[in-house]
């Protein structure tokens, strides 16, 4: 975006640009599809604005998305004090991520450098090491994204959500509508993350749910109505899933151990 539009939105974002930022870093890709980056963010601030995203909810969105690129700025080191604690040591990124979330940089430092334990009635914080520190702070940063983008989502529901946009004397079933189901399938990349486990575990849960609704339902049905059918071959994951959510499985696995 050309800088007065980044000025509006943010003033730490004048004069940035893709190596400014750690979660970004630096890229020699200037065109994807025939379009480059400058292009693609009219484009996206004019699909914004048609479902209503615009003025002071446009900004509030960028500005979310620049708490996060921001929290990927801040760098940590062991406390001289305490070795098990940790410090953050780039006090410029710390004051403009304070500045933009409108808050003291003391506070953000309590929140990434420290968790409250609870125990019984009482409450006490712990120093958290350069690690943890900057696990806490992605995860936090995740945290934002997440948050935005599910109102993003809900925000261009309500905007393309029939009920809401036409004639109050329709019906439901008089208001047409379209629905997607997209089963992408098991991926596997170089580094597979908690994320990406997820994601083919959703994925695992609706090819089963498809199988039981299309094949064994249908073939239950013909052999309780009598009507000969051969036995259908169809690919059964009910292992996969059992590695994944079982009393074993990778999910009970990962909830001991964290």
């Amino acid at each position: 975006a050309p800088d007065e539009e980044k000025a509006e939105i943010w003033d730490g974002l004048v004069g940035t640009d893709n190596d400014s930022f750690a979660y970004v870093g630096h890229t020699d890709t200037q065109v994807i599809e025939g379009s480059t980056d400058a292009q693609r963010w009219q484009e996206t601030v004019e699909a914004l604005a048609i479902v209503g995203v615009k003025d002071d909810k446009l900004r509030n969105l960028m500005r979310s998305i620049c708490m996060v690129l921001q929290l990927g700025n801040l760098t940590f080191d062991v406390c001289p004090e305490n070795e098990e604690s940790s410090i953050i040591t780039s006090d410029e990124e710390l004051a403009k991520l304070a500045s933009l979330m409108g808050v003291e940089t003391d506070d953000v430092k309590k929140a990434l450098l420290q968790r409250t334990v609870e125990a019984r009635n009482e409450k006490f914080t712990v120093p958290l090491d350069v690690v943890k520190a900057r696990d806490s702070t992605n995860a936090f940063a995740k945290e934002i994204y997440s948050q935005t983008f599910d109102w993003l989502v809900s925000t261009i529901n309500d905007a393309t959500c029939a009920e809401k946009n036409y004639d109050r004397t329709l019906t439901p079933k008089e208001i047409s509508h379209i629905g997607l189901l997209d089963i992408f399938g098991f991926e596997s990349f170089v580094v597979n993350r908690f994320e990406q486990l997820c994601i083919n575990y959703a994925n695992e849960k609706l090819q089963q749910k498809f199988t039981l609704d299309i094949f064994r339902s249908v073939q239950e049905e013909y052999e309780y109505e009598g009507i000969e059918v051969g036995e259908i071959e169809y690919p059964d994951n009910t292992a996969v899933l059992e590695l994944i959510e079982g009393r074993m499985g990778l999910i009970n696995v990962l909830n001991e151990e964290c």
